[in-house]
Formats: C-alpha cells, structure tokens, sequence
C-alpha cells in the first residue's frame, strides 16, 4: 500500500497540465497553410507550364478549381473533426453538392475538347502530377492527425486523402488546360483514389488509438 501510495505522489508531482489542441477549423487551416505551399513547390518543379485561361472553357475551370479547394478544405476540416470524441464530420450534402459542380467542370472540359474521347494514357502525367504533389501534403495530414489520433482511423485517414486529393486536382487545375478528354479525366478520379489509399496505408500505425 505504501508502495501505492508513493507512486501516487510521484506521478503527481511528475503530471503537467494538459494542453487543449486547437479547434478542428484552426487545424485544417494551418493545414492549408502549409500543405499548399509544399504541394505548389512540388508542382512547381514537375512542370512551369500554367493553364491557359483565355480558352473558351477556362470559365468552368476557375469554377471546378474553386470546387476542389472547397472539397478539399471540407474534407481536412471533418477529418480533424473526427479527432475529437463526439464530433462529426461536416454535412456530407454540402460535400455531394459541391462534388458534383466539380465532377460537371471537367465533364464541360471534356465535352468542349477537340477530342473528347482522346486515347488511352493521356493523363498519365496529370496521375503523376497529383500523386507526386501529394506526398508532401500526405505527410502533413498524418502528422496532424497524430497529434489527437482517433478511435476511427481508416474513416479518418480516408477523408484526410479525400482532402488531400482535391487539394492537389486545385493545383493540378493551375497548369492544366481548361479542357480535356476522357481518359484524361479518369486519371484524375485515379489519382485521387491513390491517394486516398496511400494515406490510409502509411497513416494507420501513426493516427489509430
């Protein structure tokens, strides 16, 4: 009992104060803050071409880069949010809702392309664009999330590569022309998807309680 009793003394002199993470919102915009940095940096080496926006569809493209970053923003923001015991993730309507104002921006690209059909691997470069710029921010998101972990890891870390994925279709959107074909925008929706799964696989040891 005596034993008991000085280990209680010791680990009360030894506790310091806990201190309060900040706000979901606050994290997600220091994420921002510092992932799109990082991601442009990247993107920057990868290619010094910028999109032409004087195209006739450069109007839907402001719009669907507009969209990403919003879904990208939302999408960090519930993973945050899910870091907290209680919270949950912001309305997914919302989310659907701006998807698909997205989804519509590169079917308009696609539908106003010389070649909407295109050919097989031609946005093999724009995959390896998202993916490569993803890295940095990939490992932002893990590091973030760490700080809190979270009882639902697999459902976190899978927004966070959501987030992460848009966030570098708005970067992708800076250097790439207004219009498209088809194939190229399945690369798109195929980068995203590998994103998605990268952040899940090296982000579960590090975010999981």
């Amino acid at each position: 009992m005596d034993d008991h009793d000085a280990l209680i003394d010791t680990l009360s002199r030894e506790a310091a104060p806990v201190k309060r993470p900040p706000a979901p919102a606050v994290r997600a915009a220091v994420w921002i803050a510092l992932a799109l940095p990082c991601g442009a940096i990247v993107g920057l080496w990868l290619s010094r071409r910028f999109a032409d926006w004087s195209m006739p569809a450069a109007a839907w493209a402001l719009i669907g880069l507009a969209a990403a970053f919003a879904l990208g923003a939302i999408a960090m923001l519930s993973a945050f949010n899910l870091t907290i015991a209680g919270r949950k993730p912001v309305t997914w309507p919302w989310f659907a809702a701006i998807g698909a104002v997205w989804l519509a921006s590169g079917l308009v690209g696609v539908s106003q392309a010389a070649d909407p059909w295109g050919h097989v691997g031609s946005g093999w470069g724009c995959y390896l664009f998202m993916v490569t710029v993803s890295v940095p921010m990939i490992a932002l998101s893990i590091v973030g999330l760490n700080r809190t972990r979270t009882l639902y890891p697999l459902r976190c870390l899978s927004i966070a590569g959501l987030g992460t994925a848009f966030m570098t279709a708005a970067l992708l959107a800076l250097c790439h022309p207004p219009t498209g074909d088809l194939p190229d925008l399945v690369m798109h929706l195929l980068a995203g998807a590998t994103i998605i799964a990268v952040t899940v696989v090296l982000g579960r040891k590090w975010v999981a309680v």
